[in-house]
């Protein structure tokens, strides 16, 4: 068929194509096992080469192309179409004709893509986007083979000519002799949404974030798909190619902060679609694994993102996404970032809520473990005379009741570790109460005597404060949970401060 003329080769390829164009999988597997695909594929290399060399120079073959006058685009087209119809197979059939020519294949795919780019008069004709359309939806396709992933995403000028099938800026293509970009999408919707598909599905392997992460304009662009597509399949593919991509190398993860990319997963993250927000999320955690990213989350538009991951922790239906919401916020507690936790402790209403949560019934026993490491955290922080620290000690005093692990008993150790803390814990609303209750607890399972015990060094350790004295000892709950521990701890070095406290207290009566 190939040394064909033209015309000749056009009715068979039709012909072809109406052989081919069915849904009988058993059918498209016997196509494929039969070599159809490889058949198919040195006919569209050669109409490529044909193209390239049937006019005087490469540079008038080019100039062709530029011009929109190039005939080989329907016949390209076709062959395309008819690739794409004999891959309606089963997975381990299209598996098995990667295996047999899929990294050979991969530079004529890459020259189909590339073609539309080169026009810089006019749109695209229908045939060269039709081209794009059908090869995307085979790398998609190749993309699931395990064996395909690495060769895809190491072909020169795969990832470039993809990244700009998805460029919904406009600059997806040369300029044209003005110097200005032709207006309106390139590709077709469907070209951009087969090529998030396969950029998901390469991102899933490890190997291969790196190389796709530092692709210029792929992460944007894939961010951009969310601002710009109507389809909520498209963004959910967009929100897991950005998990994939999130996932992994540390020393790359920094690059991905970027205000846009932010944008985008605060939109992800309050899309209607559960799963969607749940991969938003995950990526966001990723996100902010990385220590320098924590400052860019926590200063995004004035605490934006803390906004919605509160929002996500306290409101959303799907237990997973809010355990990824309250671990992320535990990350960036523990940010080594000074301004990261100043941020997260003067955010309005950050440490309340998060206290709140531990009293909610909705909440899993993941999302409340978050929630009291983190405030055990802050407490570590917070000191006076910040003004975070009444909202702290406001935030502790709602989470005492917290009995399933020693966090919160611990919260109020810690912070009485530091004695310019300890006067205002004595005189907070309620405080005295709390530790009281902490400190004669009987429930909480084998934390009870952690809390006991984390209570009862923070009852000694503010009883150090000579202004502070006088409010222990008038505190009934104070007295007797210090006399109790007097003669439960065993007579040792641990007993002698406890005891020494208790007779100070008593000594200020």
């Amino acid at each position: 068929m190939s040394i064909l003329p033209h015309d000749l080769r056009l009715a068979s390829i039709q012909q072809a194509a109406g052989f081919f164009d069915h849904r009988d999988r058993l059918t498209h597997d016997n196509e494929l096992r039969e070599g159809a695909a490889n058949i198919l594929y040195q006919k569209l290399a050669f109409v490529l080469s044909l193209s390239s060399h049937s006019y005087d120079t490469k540079d008038d073959a080019l100039h062709r192309l530029r011009h929109g006058g190039d005939s080989a685009d329907h016949e390209i087209a076709l062959l395309c179409s008819c690739l794409e119809m004999v891959h309606r197979a089963s997975p381990d059939a299209i598996a098995a004709t990667w295996y047999d020519v899929g990294e050979d294949i991969l530079p004529i795919l890459v020259d189909t893509m590339e073609r539309p780019f080169l026009q810089l008069v006019g749109k695209p004709n229908r045939d060269l986007k039709l081209a794009v359309q059908k090869v995307t939806k085979l790398l998609a396709m190749y993309s699931l083979v395990p064996e395909a992933k690495h060769p895809m995403v190491h072909c020169p000028g795969l990832l470039t000519v993809l990244v700009r099938v998805i460029d919904t800026r406009n600059l997806n293509r040369a300029a044209n002799p003005t110097g200005k970009h032709q207006p309106g999408l390139v590709m077709t919707e469907a070209a951009r949404f087969n090529t998030i598909a396969t950029l998901t599905n390469l991102a899933a392997a490890e190997e291969n974030r790196i190389s796709m992460l530092t692709t210029p304009g792929l992460v944007d662009n894939i961010a951009r798909i969310v601002q710009n597509e109507r389809s909520d399949v498209a963004r959910q593919c967009s929100a897991l190619a950005l998990m994939n991509l999130s996932n992994g190398d540390k020393d790359h993860v920094p690059e991905m902060a970027s205000e846009l990319l932010l944008e985008t997963l605060v939109t992800l993250i309050k899309d209607e679609l559960p799963e969607t927000r749940r991969n938003a999320a995950v990526a966001l955690f990723n996100v902010a694994c990385a220590d320098e990213n924590t400052l860019r989350v926590a200063r995004y538009k004035d605490g934006v993102i803390l906004d919605a991951l509160l929002e996500i922790i306290i409101s959303d239906d799907a237990d997973d996404s809010r355990a990824e919401a309250a671990e992320t916020l535990f990350n960036m507690s523990c940010s080594d970032a000074e301004e990261t936790t100043d941020r997260m402790a003067n955010h309005p209403g950050l440490l309340e809520n998060v206290a709140d949560v531990l009293h909610s019934p909705r909440a899993s026993i993941d999302v409340k473990l978050y929630c009291a490491a983190t405030l055990r955290r802050m407490a570590e922080i917070i000191r006076a005379p910040m003004m975070a620290q009444g909202a702290l000690l406001t935030a502790l005093v709602k989470a005492s009741a917290w009995t399933r692990t020693a966090d919160i008993a611990e919260a109020f150790q810690g912070h009485a570790d530091h004695m310019e803390n300890r006067l205002a814990m004595a005189e907070h609303h309620g405080l005295l109460n709390s530790l009281s209750s902490l400190a004669q607890t009987t429930v909480g399972g084998p934390e009870a005597e952690k809390i006991r015990e984390a209570a009862v060094r923070t009852i000694e350790k503010l009883s150090r404060d000579d202004a502070a004295k006088p409010l222990l000892a008038n505190n009934e709950g104070i007295m007797m949970g210090l006399t109790q521990a007097s003669y439960g701890l065993p007579d040792d070095g641990d007993a002698a401060p406890v005891q020494m406290a208790l007779k100070s207290l008593v000594g200020s009566m």
